[in-house]
Parts: structure tokens; C-alpha cells; sequence
């Protein structure tokens, strides 16, 4: 059974994706220290994905190493995650295929799905390239093959056909691991214009609160002002009922009444010798 190797490059820092099971191809994961990277065993007819975790001055001190990595047929992918360096690693390593610089910060499911997608592309194209080998070394056996009656002249044919296909299917992969870095600047574009959206949203929530605080703040005084416009009201109108209970008690004398109280304080005031 054919191996893939997945070689963890870091100082340190654990492989984020659990390993999973591929019925054709056995999955292994080797972490090495970055300053262990010249014991790296490049097997051949292995499947080789290089996955390094590094910041931008680790980068600058083992890019010279890595690059020695491009040339190898048995280096499928080299996939680079930098915490503080993937726009400057991307600048100097877009002209080369062979890499792919993720985003920060690092989507262990979108990682996942590059990796099945490239080891499946490289089964594929151990298949096709074992098919071929043995065409070759059949080519007697297949002339006696295209001898034989139109129907198996066909099935012949659709086999072809489906070789074909596999050999295409590199290309296409490499298309859709371009399509899905497209897609995942899609979907960071989407949650950060979630964020702004939820955060206007707050905000205009808390102007709410605000305002109806206001509100109830000048309800509260009025309702205050109004009492004190009602208590003073009720002064005015008991001062009123006094004096028109006075007034009404004035009243009550009669004019004879008022004339004896004239007489008696004369009276008075001559007993006083006041007049």
C-alpha cells in the first residue's frame, strides 16, 4: 500500500488536523523540529506533503532548506501557515505551484479538505501512471486486444476514455484547491460584514435604551412637577375656604348687632377714661 507522508515542520507547535483513514493509501504524520529539517527522508513512490508552522523569521532562516524541497517528484505539496508572515511568504512563493500559503488565523477544516483533496489527486495519478507501465509492457497482449470484434473494440475504447479522465483529474484538483482559497476569501468577507452588521445592531440598541431612558427620566419629572401644581392648588384653594368662611361669619352680624358692639366699645373706652 502506497504512503503518504505528511511532514510536520515546527518548533513545537502539534499537527491541528486528526488523522483519518483513506482506503487506498496509508496516512502518516512525522513532526520535526525546524532545525532538523536535512534528516527529512524523501522516499520514493510515496506521497510527500510538507506542512510547515512557522513565523516570519523562522521562514527567513529556513526558506533556503525548503526551497531545495521544489524540485523533488515526490513532493506533492508544500502548504505554509505563518501567524504573523503569510501576505510576505505568499509574495515570494507565488511563482512557484508546488505552494500554498493558508490564512491567518489557520481553518483546520479547510486544511483538512486540501490535504484529502491532494492525496487523492496523487492515488489517482499513481493509478494512471501504474496503468501506463502496464500498457507498456503489454503492448503485444493489447495488439491482440484491438484485433478482436467491434464490442470489445468498445469497452477497449471507454477504458481509454476513463484513463483519460484520471489524468485530467490532477488538473482539476489543482483548479478547486485555487476555487476553494477563492471560497474560503468569500466566506471571511461574508462573517466579517456579519460583525459589522451585529455590531451597528448593538449599538442602535443601546441608543434605544438611551432614549427611552431619557424618556422615563422626563416622565419622572413631570410627574413631579405636576404633583407640586396640584399640592399647591390645594393650599390655594383651603386659604380660599377660610376666608370665605370669615367673610361668611361677618355676614351672620346683624346691623343692630354691629350697633350695640359700636355702643359697647364706647363704653369701654370711657370707663378707660380713653375719651
Amino acid at each position: 500500500m502506497k504512503t503518504s507522508y505528511i511532514w510536520n515542520l515546527s518548533h513545537g507547535r502539534p499537527f491541528p488536523v486528526e488523522l483519518w483513514k483513506h482506503s487506498k493509501i496509508k496516512i502518516q504524520v512525522n513532526q520535526m523540529d525546524l532545525n532538523e529539517l536535512d534528516r527529512i527522508a524523501i522516499t520514493p513512490n510515496d506521497i510527500h506533503i510538507l506542512f510547515v508552522q512557522v513565523t516570519l523569521a523562522e521562514w527567513k532562516q529556513i526558506q533556503q532548506t525548503i526551497t531545495s524541497f521544489e524540485g523533488s517528484p515526490f513532493v506533492s505539496l508544500i502548504l505554509v501557515s505563518s501567524p504573523d508572515g503569510a501576505e510576505q511568504i505568499q509574495e515570494l512563493v507565488q511563482s512557484h505551484s508546488k505552494y500554498l500559503v493558508l490564512e491567518n488565523p489557520l481553518h483546520v477544516r479547510e486544511l483538512r479538505m486540501i490535504l484529502d483533496r491532494t492525496i487523492q489527486s496523487e492515488s489517482y495519478k499513481a493509478a494512471a501512471l501504474d496503468i501506463g507501465n502496464s500498457c507498456l509492457e503489454n503492448v503485444g497482449f493489447f495488439e491482440g486486444v484491438f484485433s478482436l470484434a467491434h464490442q470489445e473494440y468498445e469497452e477497449s475504447k471507454k477504458e481509454n476514455e476513463a484513463l483519460r479522465s484520471i489524468l485530467q483529474y490532477e488538473e482539476l484538483v489543482k483548479r478547486s484547491q485555487a476555487g476553494i482559497s477563492t471560497a474560503l476569501e468569500k466566506v471571511n468577507d461574508m462573517k466579517n460584514q456579519e460583525l459589522i452588521e451585529l455590531h451597528e445592531r448593538v449599538k442602535a440598541s443601546q441608543q434605544l435604551d438611551e432614549l427611552r431612558e431619557k424618556e422615563l427620566k422626563q416622565a419622572l419629572e413631570l410627574q413631579k412637577a405636576t404633583e407640586e401644581v396640584l399640592n399647591y392648588s390645594r393650599i390655594e384653594e383651603m386659604n380660599l375656604d377660610k376666608i370665605l368662611r370669615a367673610q361668611d361669619r361677618l355676614f351672620e352680624y346683624t346691623e343692630q348687632e354691629i350697633k350695640e358692639l359700636v355702643e359697647e366699645n364706647r363704653s369701654l373706652k370711657k370707663k378707660l377714661g380713653l375719651i
